[in-house]
């Protein structure tokens, strides 16, 4: 499939450009037992993510059409409850996660911290994994939104399917830049989270902190985009070496730069667009 199943890690002998940073400081359980598993796991099921998004596609559209007659429900409690658990989750993961990636930035340069990957023997591979486990946990939030019968649009639901893919296509291979995509992720789902676990539980906040929100994750997009520019001038112009394959760079850069254009899109219709129609009003 476009070289996407094409893997080398640990067969025949092979391994991985990794960081070899290890924490000061690590929980019992933060960490993989048999990363090899884990690894080979990932590259002879990854296609099933693709799957799990159709699958999530059609129940979500059944559901939509057997909740057209009846009320919607009144899951405030529940939905405070997810938020909330799912911005600890994030916050968490960001702390413990981007040490990694920000201690070799800072001792190796920008360049060694998007081609070498994570430690697959610490801490950062722990909630790599668990970071990839998320992106199915977080196909509830669509749920949500049909059960109480709240506009769901295209981006929403893209979003959720194209992340899911890359994630566990990129667990696959050890994808380096996926320091970055997930220190970003998690950062941008942290505020995200919090936001609407607060909004969850009645709370109003002004315009300009859902303006931020939305900026932050469309920030996080650009940000994607030039990082897989980067990697990409570095493995074609400077031969450089960097945990990525060619394959899983073009999946990146294309998704990157579809969820730029939808999150400016958004951005204009939500704020700048729905801002000059009450100005006209």
């Amino acid at each position: 499939m476009l070289g996407l199943g094409e893997f080398q890690i640990y067969r025949n002998g092979s391994e991985t450009l990794h960081s070899e940073y290890v924490y000061k400081y690590a929980l019992p359980f933060e960490k993989i037992s048999d990363k090899v598993w884990w690894t080979m796991f990932f590259q002879a099921y990854w296609h099933h993510s693709i799957t799990i998004s159709i699958a999530y596609y059609v129940i979500i559209r059944l559901i939509e059409k057997w909740m057209q007659n009846r009320k919607p429900f009144d899951l405030r409690r529940e939905l405070l409850i997810w938020n909330a658990g799912l911005a600890v989750f994030s916050w968490l993961g960001l702390i413990r996660f981007s040490e990694d990636f920000l201690y070799n930035w800072y001792t190796h340069g920008f360049k060694y911290s998007i081609c070498y990957s994570c430690n697959p023997d610490s801490v950062a591979a722990f909630w790599s994994l668990l970071f990839a486990v998320s992106k199915i946990v977080e196909l509830g939030d669509t749920l949500f939104i049909v059960l109480r019968k709240r506009p769901l649009i295209f981006l929403h639901y893209y979003h959720h399917v194209a992340v899911l893919v890359y994630t566990i296509h990129s667990g696959a291979e050890h994808t380096a830049p996926g320091q970055a995509f997930i220190s970003m992720n998690y950062l941008a789902h942290s505020f995200m989270y919090t936001y609407y676990a607060y909004t969850a539980y009645g709370k109003r906040v002004p315009r300009l902190v859902s303006m931020l929100v939305t900026t932050v994750q469309t920030a996080q997009m650009f940000a994607g985009v030039g990082v897989s520019i980067f990697v990409y001038n570095l493995k074609v112009y400077n031969n450089y070496k960097c945990q990525q394959s060619m394959a899983n760079l073009y999946l990146a850069f294309f998704i990157y730069v579809t969820f730029a254009i939808l999150f400016i899109q958004f951005f204009y219709g939500a704020y700048i667009k729905r801002e000059k129609r009450k100005k006209v009003e």
